[in-house]
């Protein structure tokens, strides 16, 4: 289902080029994979992607999806672990970066519903999700 919001793109936002470039390649090709679970996982919800690796400046997101039937924008950040241990792969500086990419996300395309930060941690091979916190961002 598009968004309902005309001013955000119909189409997912193509990956990021840079990500590509600058990440090792064994790292990033489990960090695509570890993006790619995360996706199927919410797109098997009925979200819907409308950015992926997104950059603005020097912040960037994972995903940026739509819930479904529109109106609040998800920002996810996808972690990969080669090893399950407790669940605190991100930092405060992180999570501001992803919040500060998700705002600026949200006034591109004139964005006026809310909006959250999810945060997905994989692990195995093949990748997949192992834990999702939705609204990962609270209490942090």
């Amino acid at each position: 289902m598009p968004h309902s919001d005309p001013s955000c793109p119909s189409t997912a936002v193509p990956a990021n080029p840079l990500v590509r470039a600058l990440a090792p390649s064994a790292r990033r090709s489990r960090g695509l994979e570890a993006e790619d679970a995360a996706l199927a996982y919410y797109t098997a919800q009925g979200y819907t992607l409308l950015g992926r690796n997104w950059r603005h400046h020097h912040f960037e997101v994972d995903l940026i999806l739509t819930v479904p039937g529109g109106g609040t924008l998800v920002a996810v950040e996808v972690k990969f672990q080669s090893r399950l241990t407790d669940f605190a792969p991100w930092n405060r500086p992180q999570l501001q970066r992803i919040q500060r990419a998700a705002a600026a996300f949200g006034r591109s395309c004139r964005h006026q519903g809310s909006w959250r930060i999810d945060l997905v941690r994989c692990h195995g091979n093949p990748v997949r999700v192992v834990e999702v916190r939705e609204n990962g961002w609270v209490g942090f």
